[in-house]
């Protein structure tokens, strides 16, 4: 899976090949409703992207639609917004991202620059 991935400062988005941008666009102005969270603050990077993976997979099961991942903005940390700069990778690469169909950086409402929201596909019933 292919994704357009644009970075302005620290504003993230992506968008998976083949997806209409009004998706993304929609998600971006924080008007899709978030369905589940996960909360990422105190994590190394080596213990979060496991647990991004699984969250994915868990609210793609569930139908969820839009998870709301807190990566905090990297204050505490001596290197800087880690968790932020790894975050595209953990939602692109398989198979996390047969799931994902865009993520946008959350408004202020949400967590800001310290957050993203990730708009999922819609799990196909057996």
């Amino acid at each position: 899976m292919s994704f357009d991935i644009e970075r302005r400062g620290e504003r993230l988005q992506g968008l998976a090949e083949g997806i209409d941008p009004a998706h993304r666009d929609r998600l971006a102005r924080g008007e899709v409703p978030i369905d589940s969270e996960l909360d990422l603050h105190g994590l190394s990077k080596r213990d979060a992207g496991p647990l991004v993976r699984a969250a994915l997979e868990e609210a793609y099961q569930q139908g969820d639609r839009c998870l709301l991942v807190i990566h905090g903005r990297g204050h505490g940390s001596e290197l800087g917004p880690v968790l932020r700069e790894a975050l595209p990778e953990w939602l692109t690469a398989p198979p996390a991202g047969r799931r994902v169909m865009a993520f946008a950086t959350a408004l202020p409402r949400d967590g800001g620059q310290g957050a993203c929201y990730v708009l999922l596909r819609r799990r196909r019933s057996r």
